[in-house]
């Protein structure tokens, strides 16, 4: 047997054909994950696994309820053992099997249909460790806290301050769908967010799965949400500006107001003017492929004022703010960003109660 990390994350395991069982068919037995001294089969399209009833059942009240209901007349036999048909694929049974036997431990290199298999397996079957254990690492990608998002978005944002999350992460319309399933509420508003930022094509278009050639859509329901959430977070953002930025007073501590020179006097107020206007403008979505991303945009508009000069590359604050005056409207930021966060459940029209 090959080592199980090997085993694990790759495709050597996938199953020859995901159709049920023909009348004139005989299932083959697994290679790996059929143990000599197994007492029940469990038949998954055209493979089967020996296992161990005890384990299993201890894991899973469900599958001991599934197998105490079959009766005699029921039940079929391959090698003498009794057999309990599932209806998944071999692949999703041979993950979900191999880390319930601790074979393998989740980790966050497994790819991503890996993931999946595992939380709809161990949801359905309530076993409530996997369950957490996945849950736990999908929230480091769709996270419930604005600092963890933070973390991830730099994580996905290339060299060029592009943001590029393909392939490190999976599409939100599969983690919506996948949310959905396993009533998983707490991974929807990070997935919601993040798809707000597609433009209106892409999600008429849906994702088109590259492995599978499945194309993934998203309801009419929610692609109402989507759009909704958009206006939603557009007008917070347009709101911050207004009350904010366009003709904003400099702070009481500020360096150059009591400056002689009418030019100086008013440098922080010019500067945050020039913020406004680029603003405006949305040079961020133009240029970093943020055009509907508020969180980041009003982030940026700090940056703008603090960001050090990089040779060779046009200097977009050529009249910077005073260090009072820029902590000042930096603790504004921080105080914004977490309202704006707050708010996406409320944006998309998201029931999470189950939200930390």
């Amino acid at each position: 047997m090959s080592s199980p990390d090997t085993e694990f994350s790759s495709n050597a395991h996938a199953s020859q054909n995901r159709f049920p069982l023909t009348e004139f068919e005989v299932p083959s037995r697994h290679p790996d994950l059929s143990f000599p001294d197994g007492n029940v089969v469990l038949l998954t399209g055209h493979q089967y696994f020996v296992v161990h009833q005890g384990l299993l059942f201890r894991h899973s009240s469900v599958l001991k309820e599934m197998s105490d209901e079959l009766s005699s007349i029921d039940v079929q036999y391959l090698e003498g053992r009794p057999v309990l048909q599932l209806p998944h694929t071999p692949d999703d049974m041979y993950y979900f099997l191999r880390v319930l036997y601790g074979l393998a431990s989740y980790n966050d290199t497994l790819h991503f249909p890996v993931t999946s298999a595992l939380l709809r397996l161990s949801t359905l079957y309530k076993v409530e460790s996997i369950r957490a254990d996945v849950l736990q690492r999908l929230l480091l990608s769709w996270p419930l806290n604005l600092s963890q998002w933070e973390a991830r978005e730099k994580s996905v944002t290339n060299v060029d301050g592009v943001y590029a999350p393909r392939p490190v992460l999976p599409h939100p319309i599969v983690i919506i769908e996948l949310a959905r399933e396993v009533d998983a509420p707490e991974l929807l508003p990070a997935a919601f967010y993040d798809l707000s930022r597609y433009l209106p094509s892409q999600l008429a278009a849906g994702y088109t799965d590259p492995h599978t050639a499945v194309t993934h859509y998203l309801s009419a329901a929610d692609l109402f949400k989507v759009f909704r959430g958009k206006e939603q977070a557009a007008r917070c953002f347009s709101t911050f500006i207004v009350k904010e930025l366009e003709g904003r007073s400099v702070s009481e501590f500020c360096l150059n107001r009591h400056e002689i020179h009418p030019s100086r006097k008013r440098r922080c107020q010019i500067a945050f003017e020039a913020v406004t206007y680029s603003l405006i403008q949305d040079i961020n979505g133009l240029v970093l492929n943020r055009n509907s991303d508020p969180l980041f945009a009003v982030a940026d508009s700090l940056h703008m004022q603090t960001r050090g000069d990089v040779p060779g590359v046009e200097n977009r604050a050529a009249i910077r703010a005073c260090e009072a005056c820029r902590l000042e409207y930096g603790e504004l930021v921080e105080n914004m960003r977490q309202d704006m966060w707050r708010r996406i459940p409320e944006w998309f029209e998201l029931d999470v109660s189950k939200r930390g």
